[in-house]
């Protein structure tokens, strides 16, 4: 396949992704809008901010594993846009919902859509390219998916007061199913297993073969790094910007413009993060897990600081961009590294079930990770505490990624 071919394909499963995840945090910066809505102000934290993530990470994660294990079974540019239309469906009626009980179906559903299309990218793009491209790559398609986060969360943010919270999950679920037909139309597969060389067809068809999958000690790293680095991101995701407005008096535009500059950091963290990370693994391969654990690490710093920022004034607004923007900039380089990783050291034959487990292990974190922190510690200890707890998980995460300095070179297949 050709390279002008192979772009055409990558930036249709980019602008996919971004509209498919522009779903992810629409609901954060009108937290307390939906709960007057639905007549549940007095527990927001745990029915909107815990529970829903929950069911939405969770069953999404869920059903994603038999999406990965159909990804390296069948079809997948079929199975990519079945996936989309599940996803959209119900994130497009989410706007209609009348009550608490459809919003939450709603949002459960549209969970199995953002989750399954995980494995069935990275499946893709892994024969797209080979392992020296791939960095590069999953960072611009991580960039899609953040643009669209980060895009998603500010225009409910600024358009919530005046337009209602609704109207942006009509608006961001709407163009992906012309861009879904599209794809269907448009592409053609490329050949599993066409950009690795010397690979030997492989098959998951049972349980010992499964579990060979774990064998892999770089694997079980990328997916406990993913447990523990996604709690604190749906804390971002679902509280913090209510957190600045209701607790510590900032305005509501303001909190979602602060909250979206740790978004947009991101992207740019995610860019120098697979940038340096490209040229840290042609250099030499074990540098990029060293790189990827100390700038997680390191990013717990300013991410304390923007959650013990004091209440609003003029001059704490401005020190609040600062906080965000360092955190943005360090906490967010290293996931496309890790999907490089994990692609570099599995079976193109496996890359369908591996990526659903990576999803799933980063939706435990992403769905039990909110569903504690609103249920438990901020009922006992109070929000402030309760997010700095999660800020911790990142030095955690951290550490984790810092192990793979040893294991990453010995499993490494691109090599």
């Amino acid at each position: 396949m050709n390279m002008n071919k192979r772009i055409f394909i990558t930036l249709q499963i980019g602008l996919i992704s971004f509209f498919m995840f522009a779903d992810q945090n629409l609901m954060g910066p009108n937290l307390t809008l939906i709960a007057e809505d639905f007549g549940i102000t007095a527990s927001k934290d745990q029915d909107l901010g815990g529970l829903i993530p929950l069911v939405f990470w969770i069953l999404g994660g869920s059903v994603a594993l038999f999406i990965g294990y159909c990804t390296d079974l069948m079809s997948r540019k079929n199975l990519f846009v079945l996936i989309v239309f599940i996803g959209e469906i119900p994130c497009l009626l989410s706007g209609f919902a009348d009550t608490y009980t459809e919003f939450f179906i709603m949002r459960a559903l549209t969970g199995i859509g953002i989750g399954g299309i995980i494995p069935l990218t990275y499946s893709l793009l892994g024969d797209l390219y080979s392992a020296n491209e791939r960095i590069k790559v999953v960072t611009l398609i991580g960039l899609a998916s953040g643009m669209g986060i980060a895009i998603g969360q500010l225009v409910a943010g600024m358009i919530g007061d005046s337009l209602g919270w609704r109207l942006p999950f009509i608006l961001f679920a709407a163009p992906n199913f012309i861009l879904g037909a599209v794809f269907l139309l448009t592409v053609k597969e490329p050949q599993r297993g066409q950009m690795d060389h010397n690979v030997k067809s492989f098959r998951i068809s049972d349980f010992k073969d499964f579990a060979s999958l774990f064998k892999i000690k770089t694997n079980l790293l990328v997916f406990l790094q993913g447990i523990f680095g996604t709690i604190p991101w749906g804390v971002f995701s679902i509280f913090m910007i209510d957190y600045f407005v209701v607790d510590k008096g900032y305005l509501r535009p303001t909190a979602t413009l602060v909250i979206t500059l740790v978004g947009g950091m991101a992207l740019i963290s995610s860019l120098i993060g697979g940038f340096v990370g490209n040229k840290l693994y042609r250099k030499n391969p074990k540098y990029v897990p060293l790189f990827c654990g100390m700038s997680t690490i390191l990013g717990v710093i300013p991410t304390a600081f923007l959650i013990n920022a004091p209440m609003r004034t003029d001059q704490n607004e401005t020190m609040l961009i600062v906080y965000a923007a360092c955190t943005g900039l360090l906490i967010a380089m290293t996931a496309p590294n890790m999907k490089a990783i994990l692609m570099n050291v599995n079976s193109p034959f496996s890359r369908g079930t591996v990526f659903s487990l990576y999803n799933f292990a980063d939706d435990l974190g992403r769905g039990f990770g909110p569903f504690i922190i609103g249920n438990i510690f901020i009922y006992y200890f109070g929000r402030n505490m309760a997010f700095n707890i999660a800020n911790a998980f990142w030095f955690i995460c951290g550490c984790l990624i810092l192990l793979m300095f040893w294991t990453f070179p010995k499993e490494n297949r691109g090599e």
